[in-house]
């Protein structure tokens, strides 16, 4: 469902079409919002302390993904399997210029 979604996101995009767009866009936000919900939810109670740590970082990262904006200035997540990553935009990585 949710690759469907993304992937009708980027078909609107492509072919120009940025209202169609921005509705699947927000359909995909829903969609991680009700996950991130649910999944706080059902980890709320446990008591194993690594599956906790291993979620929380997961839910916090997902979090960050569904509060950023698109010209906020920094600490933006620009991939889920590797955090650390950073635009470089244009001009040189030790400017900073992102």
């Amino acid at each position: 469902m949710g690759k469907f979604a993304l992937i009708k996101h980027q078909r609107y995009a492509h072919a120009k079409q940025f209202k169609r767009a921005n509705r699947a866009l927000r359909t995909l936000r829903t969609y991680l919002g009700r996950i991130i919900r649910d999944t706080a939810r059902k980890i709320e109670g446990r008591t194993d302390l690594l599956g906790e740590i291993v979620l929380g970082r997961m839910l916090a990262l997902a979090r960050r993904v569904l509060d950023q904006k698109q010209h906020q200035r920094r600490p933006k997540v620009y991939s889920l399997h590797a955090p650390e990553v950073e635009c470089i935009g244009k001009g040189k990585a030790h400017r900073l210029t992102s």
